[in-house]
């Protein structure tokens, strides 16, 4: 939080200098122990929440490679001519515990080509699939055990 400060600091600032950063240090320091005495923020959460950066930018480049990939295979079933799509709606339990990794896992279903969440309801989600190709393994997905990776690191 104290970094993110600094860096909002010097940003708004314009320039940078010793007397910003200097005056910015002092700043930020200043309102980091207002926030943590004020909002509940401690160093153990910050340092918690930088060990999980890694593995989030991670998560987000991963993400980033599938939506493209997926939106490749989709333009060539699209363009395909003779491909009759089946499309088709998976049901299927996640053991992802808590409720934002479910969310995460239901909108990184629907940010990639060919699929969306249609239902969440607690650990049962429903899936409409453009095509069968793109159904399979559904089910175990990377994005699952990358957010269990995720959830058990918090």
């Amino acid at each position: 939080m104290g970094i993110l400060l600094f860096g909002l600091w010097v940003l708004l600032s314009g320039k940078l200098g010793f007397e910003i950063c200097a005056i910015g240090a002092i700043v930020s320091v200043a309102l980091y122990i207002l926030a943590c005495r004020t909002l509940g923020y401690s160093l153990s959460g910050d340092l918690k929440a930088l060990k999980r950066l890694g593995g989030g930018v991670c998560y987000l480049l991963y993400l980033l490679k599938e939506m493209l990939w997926a939106g490749l295979v989709v333009m060539q079933l699209i363009y395909t001519k003779g491909r009759n799509m089946e499309p088709r709606l998976i049901w299927f339990h996640t053991d992802l515990m808590n409720d934002s990794a479910r969310a995460a896992l239901s909108d990184a279903i629907t940010l990639t080509a060919g699929t969306i969440t249609v239902s969440q309801e607690g650990d049962l989600l429903c899936v409409h699939a453009l095509d069968t190709s793109l159904a399979e393994g559904l089910e175990h997905s990377e994005f699952e055990r990358k957010l269990r990776k995720l959830e058990r690191d918090v």
